[in-house]
């Protein structure tokens, strides 16, 4: 099975669009520009001159069959580098006029991005979905009047760690593993 890369969809996707009914554009009113808000969602914003574009390029390629987003997208930015400065005037001039539109419509709107969500650390042993992403630190309270901090230091010798027996390597398997009837396969004595 042969499957296309983007670059390819999206060359074949400029073969086929009318480009006639995206320079200038097709949907020039400014009333047929402006998002549709619901009531009890936020007021979206005006579109800019290359959304106003990719709109268009949206409308003629679904005209066309193709409905691929990724490829609408890739072959909008490819039109709108190689478009002359008039064709983006264009755009430019009817998003100002949506804007308008739109401030008339809404008229205390402002543009206020929404925060994004805090993000946890990924860590390969916790299971994120339990920790709360943010979580107080709790600084202990320390007693400096305790009796145990109050007893002096006891001399700590060093040396008895130093002054151990040396180790033989030696394993005692079957000190191990005295459970087991074959603790002596692991003494490497299989029978």
């Amino acid at each position: 099975m042969h499957t296309s890369s983007l670059n390819d969809l999206a060359q074949n996707l400029i073969k086929i669009l009318d480009r006639n009914n995206i320079f200038p554009p097709a949907i020039n009113k400014p009333e047929d520009l402006i998002g549709i808000t619901k009531p009890d969602t936020r007021t979206r914003r005006p579109p800019n001159g290359f959304l106003l574009c990719r709109k268009n390029v949206h409308r003629e390629a679904r005209l066309k069959g193709t409905c691929n987003m990724r490829v609408i997208s890739k072959v909008t930015g490819m039109l709108w580098r190689e478009a002359s400065a008039e064709e983006k005037e264009t755009y430019e001039q009817l998003a100002l006029d949506v804007q308008t539109l739109h401030s008339q419509k809404y008229p205390g709107y402002r543009y206020r991005p929404s925060r994004s969500k805090a993000v946890p650390l990924y860590h390969p042993y916790l299971n994120t979905s339990s920790v709360p992403i943010l979580t107080q630190m709790t600084i202990p309270q320390v007693n400096y009047n305790s009796p145990l901090l109050l007893q002096p230091q006891q001399e700590f010798d060093l040396l008895q760690y130093f002054n151990q027996p040396p180790c033989n390597n030696v394993i005692d398997y079957n000190a191990i593993y005295p459970l087991y009837s074959t603790a002596s396969a692991w003494n490497g004595n299989i029978s």
